[in-house]
């Protein structure tokens, strides 16, 4: 009877440890992972971006006219977005919804964003290029072509920092 306790107990001390390191070294592996990607040298125009919370304010058409968030050519650039210092981002609906997610970057000359969209699994869903018309501290602004053969219509999608 004792032998066979004893055989119990090392058996489950031997799947405890074994649980154990296991944990372990999926913890070092995550941890390993953010610290590589926070390790991610940022440009200047990445650094202004980052640790604030951008809310669409205005959309302005190439007429210098304002247009609704509900203008069917615009109204999915309204919303919120948070930019990560390791290459990730995530976007909101202005009513607080998710709608995107997945890693961005911008040029070093600060002209184009890129965004790569993802699922919640890391498949890339799509990759978007704006052109940047303002990266400042307090206003981010880019601009959109509804129709991509024709550059005389555009928008300029309009952000500033969330208070």
């Amino acid at each position: 009877m004792k032998i066979k306790s004893l055989i119990a107990i090392s058996l489950l001390s031997a799947s405890f440890s074994l649980f154990a390191a296991e944990s372990s070294s999926t913890t070092t592996n995550i941890q390993t992972q953010g610290v590589i990607q926070a390790q991610k040298e940022l440009n200047d125009y990445e650094k202004i971006m980052i640790e604030k919370v951008w809310i669409t304010t205005d959309a302005i058409d190439e007429k210098g006219n304002k247009t609704t968030p509900d203008n069917a050519q615009v109204s999915n650039y309204f919303g919120l977005a948070e930019y990560y210092p390791n290459g990730t981002f995530i976007m909101f609906t202005p009513e607080g919804k998710q709608k995107m997610q997945g890693d961005w970057s911008m040029s070093d000359d600060g002209k184009i964003r890129t965004l790569v969209a993802k699922d919640t699994e890391g498949k890339t869903l799509f990759t978007r290029d704006v052109e940047n018309i303002t990266v400042k501290d307090d206003e981010y602004t880019y601009r959109i072509y509804p129709n991509a053969d024709d550059r005389n219509v555009y928008f300029d999608i309009i952000h500033h920092v969330k208070k």
